[in-house]
């Protein structure tokens, strides 16, 4: 069994269950290398846990297994560490991006290392998450209620969990009628065009369309939500690209429907270069984390977009 691991998935909710997953009876510690450096992170591991039989050390928004930067002084500190660690001690890695042909990422795989690439959730396997979720959580979705908000949410798993946390207040089964009445609605909002329109940086359309969606009940934490999809896949492809696949390789890689949504998605990173992309993503989770903390949700979602 591997006592390192490197993790990489755009959804939100499905990297936390993959921790817990790899961290099930296990004392865990998290951090953000956005917050701490590596020395800092690294100094709490050593301590962290010392009378727990099995402890578990999870770091977040790490950098050093993918991109164009090699951080040499940092991983080799980050290496001579993990060649120490002992069999009860799990290190979890959560990273933007994993190149396996960088030099960091072979030093760590020689370790032990296991990589954990984690596609988002798709077709049967997102329709049996939901099922199981809901199951977890004490409640039950019919079928054409499911339908309907896969649909609705673009088949979004972070989205989709929150629309069924809100609606699972108002009734134990959700029904068609209960997604239709407090759901996110995608016929008649603006939630596309205001997604669209920050996507192109066109502030003046933005704002307009967020007002209107918040007029309409949208919640802050679902926008942020769409646009940290849209900019994922964005990311995910300009990598690709980069990589030289083609259209119909990008497509069967991340299951698009058509070599059409690879187009828009392609035609919508070029005023981004990588590096922005990533930014975007990683800020779009520290808006969502300090919302989620009680900042004013308008007042800083708001203020992100300028920031673009």
């Amino acid at each position: 069994m591997a006592n390192i691991y490197l993790l990489k998935c755009s959804s939100y909710n499905v990297i936390n269950e993959e921790i817990a997953a790899l961290t099930e009876g296990y004392t865990i510690a998290t951090h953000s290398l956005n917050e701490q450096t590596i020395d800092e992170c690294l100094e709490d591991a050593s301590y962290f846990g010392m009378f727990d039989s099995k402890r578990a050390f999870v770091i977040k928004d790490t950098k050093y297994f993918g991109g164009k930067f090699a951080y040499e002084n940092e991983v080799n500190t980050l290496l001579n560490f993990l060649k120490n660690i002992d069999d009860d001690t799990r290190m979890i890695f959560i990273c933007d991006d994993i190149k396996k042909t960088k030099d960091a990422t072979k030093k760590v795989i020689a370790l032990g290392a296991e990589i954990k690439d984690i596609p988002d959730y798709k077709g049967d396997i997102l329709e049996e998450k939901i099922r199981e979720y809901a199951h977890k959580n004490a409640f039950e979705i019919k079928s054409d209620a499911l339908t309907l908000l896969l649909k609705n949410c673009l088949d979004n798993y972070d989205i989709i969990l929150q629309e069924l946390n809100k609606m699972s207040l108002v009734d134990k089964v959700i029904t068609k009628d209960i997604v239709n009445t407090y759901g996110l609605k995608v016929d008649g909002d603006y939630t596309f065009d205001f997604s669209n329109a920050v996507i192109a940086k066109d502030f003046a359309a933005s704002f307009d369309y967020l007002d209107k969606l918040l007029a309409d009940g949208v919640e802050v934490v679902a926008l942020i939500a769409v646009l940290a999809s849209s900019f994922s896949n964005m990311y995910m492809v300009k990598m690709a690209v980069n990589d030289g696949l083609s259209d119909e390789e990008i497509q069967k890689l991340f299951g698009y429907s058509s070599t059409g949504r690879v187009y828009v998605l392609k035609k919508n990173a070029k005023i981004y270069t990588l590096d922005q992309l990533r930014e975007i993503i990683i800020g779009l989770e520290e808006l969502d984390k300090k919302i989620k903390t009680g900042d004013n949700p308008v007042y800083r979602f708001k203020e992100f977009l300028l920031s673009l």
